[in-house]
């Protein structure tokens, strides 16, 4: 059985681009913050497109790893800095794209997990995305092999491509209770989603490019 692991672009499930409308505590922190998604997006916006040569997806996927990697004691002396950038401190649009930041975190594990320490009470008290939460949470438990809590880290598999599946989830038959607790559509539908993102990345590409 064939098994197929993608990155999906984040903002397509995760933290929607919204434009800012009030003012913030950081304005300035809030332009860096979505100046370092735009460059943390660029590859994987490239690797969406149809009829990429396999060396091309092969660098891009490699130069996303370099910008992870190079985000990560940026948002680690961030936190220290500012605290959790939440709505007030830096609109949702940036809030949103932090979030999307340390979830490309997955080297540092730990420093993921204390985002999501800092993340519980923002959410609790409205200053963060419980939707953002919810990726957070199984992006951590998938680090620490434990079973996620609502089915947003997939794999591929079965024949052909393979269709998206949860990695790992406890208690899949409340699952769509714990996502809608959230705000978040039920996992069939989340599925078929990412199904659709994953036959466009991988239509098959004319021979000689």
């Amino acid at each position: 059985m064939k098994t197929l692991v993608v990155f999906l672009a984040a903002l397509a499930f995760g933290a929607p681009a919204m434009a800012q409308t009030v003012p913030v505590q950081f304005p300035r922190l809030s332009r860096m913050l979505d100046s370092l998604a735009d460059a943390d997006q660029r590859p994987m916006q490239e690797l969406m497109r149809s009829k990429l040569p396999d060396s091309t997806s092969k660098r891009l996927i490699a130069e996303q790893h370099v910008i992870f990697a190079r985000h990560q004691p940026v948002l680690e002396a961030i936190l220290k800095k500012y605290g959790y950038p939440g709505f007030k401190q830096v609109g949702e649009k940036s809030a949103g794209n932090f979030f999307l930041l340390v979830q490309h975190a997955d080297a540092h594990p730990e420093f993921q997990r204390q985002v999501l320490q800092r993340m519980r009470k923002e959410v609790k008290a409205k200053n963060a995305s419980p939707r953002s939460y919810a990726y957070l949470t199984d992006r951590v438990a998938e680090a620490t092999n434990q079973p996620q809590e609502y089915g947003t880290q997939v794999i591929y598999t079965g024949p052909g491509i393979g269709k998206a599946a949860p990695r790992s989830l406890r208690d899949p038959k409340n699952v769509n209770k714990r996502r809608a607790a959230l705000g978040m559509e039920t996992l069939e539908e989340y599925l078929r989603k990412n199904d659709q993102i994953h036959e466009q990345m991988n239509t098959p590409k004319p021979a000689g490019l």
